[in-house]
């Protein structure tokens, strides 16, 4: 579907005022606080089916899943999103941006990048089609935090929450395990529900190479310790996981975040582009992320072209003005920073004045600059 549909700028209006007007109306409801929009989007009996059909579902668990779903969409949705890691995090909000949106004829796709404190990110591809009475419906969403889509990763909920044979046996990829191998993994899925790290550090390690190595254990081994945050661990799931999935766009966003607290800026660079690349679209914020790995790295020149390529993809974006401002200073093009700083300024309503700059590490080295002094006397005379 990706390649058959034709690209829209995301703030373009929708020739009959259709998908994308009311997609938009989708996300700002999200940004002012309301589900509702995005709840009435989804066709609950049809989602249900596509849960269900992903996995062999343990009968009581997808009747359950059935009966409450209208009621727990809303956190499960939520709880799909980076989680906070200090208290000043948690108390922000994060705030959907669409970002693209193509449609074609009763079809569309659109990319959401949610931005929380903290530069926590999600992107999220939507699939949708035009329902009764021509409303907007939201068919499935990949999500490239979680790697998966949304209706595979509930699947896979499920089956953890009644791993019988049969169901766990649907997630694997080995031909005929045995029931004692079933079994195994099924334990595994256990503790991972039940939330027991001792239990599931004994099981993992216990669990013979070929099961460990099932694209199902390593991702969710990945995701349990990125949950946990125990650093040795997820330093072994995280080798584990770019060896079972090498270049594999789906799990980018998860190794780029992990490469970058890792501080191996190199590798980050490459997942953030392979992630770039699936999406289909030069995305600002991924643009400033490189250039921030860039300077890191010590190359101002790549550093700088990132920053610039993300302020000409997103004019709009305040994150990708600060990165061409870090990244000219850093190289030293004090003119050019100078320009970063009147777009902070005329666009964003900073002051950026000595008292400010002195304030960040990375800018205070301005203060003594010739032609920061010339523009701030410009401005201010102006």
């Amino acid at each position: 579907m990706i390649g058959a549909l034709l690209p829209q700028a995301a703030d373009a209006q929708s020739g009959d005022g259709g998908l994308q007007e009311q997609f938009e109306a989708v996300i700002d409801g999200l940004n002012d606080n309301s589900f509702r929009r995005f709840q009435e989007a989804v066709d609950d009996d049809a989602f249900v089916n596509r849960v269900l059909g992903t996995r062999v579902i343990d009968a009581d668990a997808g009747r359950a899943f059935a009966q409450s779903f209208p009621q727990t969409l809303e956190s499960m949705f939520q709880a799909a999103f980076p989680s906070p890691r200090t208290e000043e995090e948690a108390a922000g909000e994060i705030i959907g941006t669409l970002v693209f949106f193509a449609e074609e004829g009763s079809r569309a796709r659109a990319i959401v990048r949610f931005e929380g404190k903290g530069f926590r990110y999600s992107w999220h591809a939507y699939d949708l089609v035009r329902g009764r009475g021509g409303r907007v419906q939201i068919v499935d969403w990949f999500d490239y935090y979680q790697a998966g889509w949304f209706s595979e990763i509930a699947g896979d909920s499920l089956v953890r929450t009644m791993p019988a044979a049969a169901s766990v046996r649907s997630v694997l990829e080995m031909p005929r395990p045995t029931e004692g191998q079933l079994f195994q993994v099924g334990e595994l899925f256990k503790a991972a529900r039940d939330g027991n790290p001792r239990r599931f550090i004994q099981i993992h390690d216990g669990l013979e190479d070929a099961l460990r190595q099932e694209p199902a254990v390593v991702k969710l081994n990945f995701q349990y310790w990125r949950m946990l945050g125990d650093p040795g661990r997820l330093r072994a799931a995280a080798e584990e996981l770019a060896s079972t999935f090498p270049g594999d766009a789906q799990q980018s966003l998860s190794l780029a975040e992990f490469y970058v607290r890792a501080r191996r800026f190199d590798d980050a660079i490459g997942q953030f582009e392979l992630l770039e690349s699936a999406l289909g679209v030069e995305d600002g914020a991924i643009g400033s992320l490189k250039a921030t790995a860039a300077m890191a790295l010590g190359e101002f020149e790549r550093a700088q072209a990132f920053a610039l390529a993300a302020t000409q993809a997103e004019p709009g974006l305040e994150l990708a003005w600060w990165a061409l401002l870090r990244t000219r200073t850093a190289a030293e093009d004090y003119a050019g920073a100078t320009e970063a700083l009147t777009e902070l300024e005329d666009r964003f309503g900073h002051l950026l004045i000595p008292q400010q700059l002195r304030r960040d590490p990375f800018l205070r080295v301005l203060i003594d600059q010739q032609e920061y002094k010339d523009w701030r006397a410009a401005r201010d005379a102006a």
